[in-house]
């Protein structure tokens, strides 16, 4: 139609129109952008301040850009005080590995850092990473943060209470085992004025007597190596021979029941970090095991392999093998499939293995028969992690 003047459309009106038409249509995209941004950025604060982390971003100048309510409550820091302030202001660790990351643009993760918190320190795990505008220029670095209190609160309840059933079942499995020659001894006792003139019933008496208070020494003797740590000094030894003086010392219990042991120790030394009394001990300990489970006439391999910066020492027997209920609780106090005998042998093992930084395995084979595995570091990976830790307990004091 023509103008409100009624003068004609000329060419030029038709390309002011739509120059402002699209100036028009670009104008009202950028507002429903804006729009679609400022809707975002209120998610995203939303978002940051309802989560129970804290997080804590600074910019490259070092100035706090964001700092939400979790972040307020475990500094114990006012959040719109910390706002566009240097990151001085945030607790030491905080503002180091803030600091680190912008500097360097690397990802870091604190397992725990310490946050004052009054007159207590709370021990909190903390993430931070950089950020990078589209160029991968670093703009800055944001940090995330949660309080690991309930975590160890629940881990050291949970510990509370495995040792709480661990003492159920050791003070169960030890009145069972002092129970028993307490009764012989009890019943012998009780004869005493009935037949203390028969000399049968008073060599008898003594026998019994004997082998039950013998019986309980040996618990004992058993509960005190388990209970006291081992505090002997470590030597290079060559693994090789307490472990072949062990299979010397049970060849005669081999012989009885006709166990034919089979016995691999290659030829070049292995040596460990360990005391040669304790390595034998439980060296005796296991093959003595395998032993007790082997069935007369059956085998014994007896296997030294080393792999890496570790050495293993192998048993396997031809025994029925450890049940499967209890092949996870093998090396726990008073487990045994036999019957006599303390349940604490493994147990005794385990401790010396853990002594000497060594791994303790028991499995079935598919073949049949249990193995059993003891794999410990070779000396020089051994010194070097020992050296390691003296070197960060020194530094620590």
């Amino acid at each position: 139609g023509p103008k409100l003047s009624w003068d004609p459309f000329y060419p030029h009106d038709l390309d002011l129109l739509m120059t402002l038409a699209n100036q028009a249509g670009t104008a009202i995209k950028n507002a429903q952008l804006y729009t679609q941004v400022v809707l975002a950025n209120e998610f995203i604060e939303n978002v940051v301040a309802t989560i129970e982390s804290g997080v804590v971003a600074i910019d490259a100048a070092g100035h706090v850009t964001m700092f939400n309510r979790a972040a307020a409550q475990l500094t114990r820091l006012p959040a719109e005080g910390v706002k566009n302030q240097s990151a001085d202001v945030l607790p030491a660790d905080l503002e180091a590995l803030l600091k680190s990351t912008v500097a360097d643009g690397r990802e870091r993760t604190q397992p725990e850092i310490a946050l004052p918190d009054g007159a207590v320190t709370r021990p909190v795990i903390c993430t931070t990473s950089p950020l990078r505008d589209p160029a991968g220029v670093i703009l800055g670095a944001v940090a995330v943060f949660s309080d690991l209190t309930p975590f160890k609160q629940l881990e050291s309840e949970r510990q509370r209470a495995a040792r709480l059933a661990y003492f159920e079942v050791l003070a169960s499995s030890l009145a069972h085992e002092i129970k028993n020659p307490l009764v012989a001894i009890k019943t012998f006792a009780q004869l005493i004025p009935r037949r203390q003139s028969d000399a049968l019933f008073a060599d008898e008496f003594s026998r019994i007597v004997t082998r039950e208070i013998g019986r309980m020494e040996r618990l004992v003797e058993q509960l005190r190596t388990l209970s006291r740590p081992s505090d002997r000094p470590k030597q290079r030894l060559d693994v090789r021979e307490p472990l072949a003086q062990a299979v010397e010392f049970l060849r005669p219990a081999f012989d009885e029941k006709r166990i034919s042991t089979g016995t691999s120790l290659g030829a070049e030394p292995r040596f460990v970090l360990g005391d040669h009394g304790e390595l034998e001990q439980l060296f005796i300990n296991l093959l003595m095991n395998a032993c007790e489970a082997t069935p007369p006439g059956g085998t014994l391999s007896i296997e030294l392999t080393a792999t890496g910066d570790h050495v293993a020492v192998a048993l396997a027997d031809s025994g029925p093998g450890i049940p499967p209920e209890l092949l996870e609780h093998v090396f726990d106090p008073f487990i045994t499939t036999k019957q006599r005998g303390s349940g604490l042998g493994l147990t005794i093992c385990a401790g010396i293995a853990a002594a000497h930084r060594a791994k303790l395995r028991a499995a079935n084979r598919a073949a049949g028969g249990a193995l059993l595995t003891a794999e410990f570091p070779l000396a020089v990976a051994a010194q070097a992690t020992s050296e390691v830790r003296d070197r960060d307990v020194n530094a620590r004091a």
